[in-house]
């Protein structure tokens, strides 16, 4: 589905947007595996609402083949590389500064078959994924929800970008109160070109975000018993209510899901 973006604000962490807090890492092999691994994303964790519909809408929309290497801005887990690695051939660099997700993805990279655990790394900064050659290829995917700056991160990606390389950012915008269609351009393709990246081409993908949290909602209510190994009665309540918010702010329009690509072609970042 494309066309041409809502205007929106940029993205924020908001309390619909964001995971709630509860003991443990929520990208463990536990709660996470059991709500998303294989009823919402057909088998793969990712970290993002729109699961592996983002991913495939990045392999097309770069588009991304075997030579490609890749820089993964926030890992997940590991799982957006294992699914590209295997699934195109390229090489890719996952940056993830949180320690628990790191040691998750490293283990999960070491379990793929040779061939393609050479082509994986796991970094834990920037300034260590990033040193070599400019990446042919970015990701950034839904850095609000884990509270990152959306402008720091888009500058690390122009600096890690050749020229000519494409990024992907995968956000969801939440629209200002009252403010009319039509009034402004997107604000993630806004961002993009402060970064020094041209010609950005939105893709709406919130319906696959709902397919994915509708589906999370169903095996909550389904398997609560098993969500109740892992998380106390009123964390897993605010867990549904959480995704019961994200799904309504979803399908009444108070939010979409974008996939934005977009071209680096400026030599200093936020010069355009």
């Amino acid at each position: 589905m494309t066309g041409t973006p809502d205007p929106a604000a940029p993205a924020t962490a908001t309390p619909a947007a964001c995971a709630p807090a509860w003991p443990g890492d929520w990208a463990t092999d536990g709660l996470w595996r059991l709500i998303w691994f294989g009823p919402a994303h057909q088998g793969w964790e990712f970290g993002s609402y729109a699961g592996p519909a983002l991913l495939d809408r990045a392999i097309e929309e770069l588009p991304l083949h075997a030579s490609d290497r890749v820089l993964h801005l926030g890992s997940d887990g590991g799982e957006t590389s294992r699914y590209l690695a295997l699934g195109t051939g390229c090489a890719v660099t996952a940056v993830e500064p949180d320690p628990v997700r790191r040691g998750h993805a490293r283990r999960r990279a070491r379990a793929l078959p040779p061939d393609v655990a050479a082509r994986v790394r796991i970094a834990g900064s920037t300034s260590e994924g990033t040193s070599g050659p400019p990446f042919d290829r970015v990701l950034v995917l839904q850095p609000a929800r884990t509270g990152d700056d959306l402008a720091a991160v888009l500058r690390q990606a122009a600096l890690a970008a050749r020229p000519g390389g494409r990024i992907l950012l995968g956000e969801l915008v939440h629209h200002r109160p009252g403010r009319p269609r039509g009034a402004a351009p997107n604000g993630l393709e806004v961002r993009l070109r402060q970064a020094g990246f041209a010609g950005p081409r939105s893709v709406d993908i919130t319906d696959e975000a709902v397919d994915a949290l509708r589906t999370a909602q169903l095996t909550l209510i389904r398997r609560r018993h098993e969500v109740l190994r892992h998380l106390p009665p009123a964390a897993a309540d605010q867990f549904l209510a959480l995704i019961l918010t994200a799904q309504a702010d979803l399908r009444e329009g108070r939010s979409r899901f974008w996939a934005v690509s977009a071209t680096r072609t400026s030599p200093v970042p936020g010069r355009v």
